[in-house]
């Protein structure tokens, strides 16, 4: 097998400098490049693959919801809290929280895509959040997409 044979190709960052364009058009038919800093040898490798397998790899994380507080005695407002990354929605109708649900979740992807060192180091019990969150920030703030996205029409209102 030749070099350029490999399945899964390793370039040096200076190599794919100039190649750029066209390891993109790689990419977009489904081929990952690994690229590897040459200089730095205890620097993790960086794959360049296509945005949209990383979105189909994203779309197996379903969103799963449950209604923990209701209008009844003491408590006036509604209640939706996240299981998967911990994110509440509060209101005074479903509606509201629903609202305030999807308002928190684009705060705390923002937040925690800011920060990505602190969210994705080991020792973080968060880490596992990021591609449920990555599916949040793909939205680009769109309600209609997120209300699709994390299954939020299905919920009994």
């Amino acid at each position: 097998m030749r070099k350029d044979d490999q399945i899964m190709p390793i370039l040096a960052i200076s190599e794919a400098k100039n190649k750029l364009t066209s390891l993109r058009r790689e990419a977009l038919t489904g081929k990952e490049i690994i690229l590897a800093d040459a200089k730095r040898k205890d620097e993790q490798a960086v794959s360049l693959i296509s945005t949209e397998l990383l979105d189909e790899l994203c779309e197996s994380k379903t969103f799963s919801f449950e209604w923990v507080d209701q209008p009844e005695g003491n408590t006036d407002h509604y209640s939706l809290w996240n299981q998967e990354t911990g994110i509440y929605g509060v209101g005074k109708s479903k509606k509201e929280a629903i609202e305030d649900f999807l308002d928190n979740a684009q705060d705390y992807a923002r937040i925690y895509f800011n920060d990505l060192p602190y969210y994705l180091s080991r020792s973080n019990p968060n880490r596992d959040h990021y591609w449920y969150l990555r599916r949040i920030l793909r939205c680009n703030e769109n309600r209609e997409m997120l209300y699709q996205v994390l299954g939020l029409a299905d919920l009994d209102l």
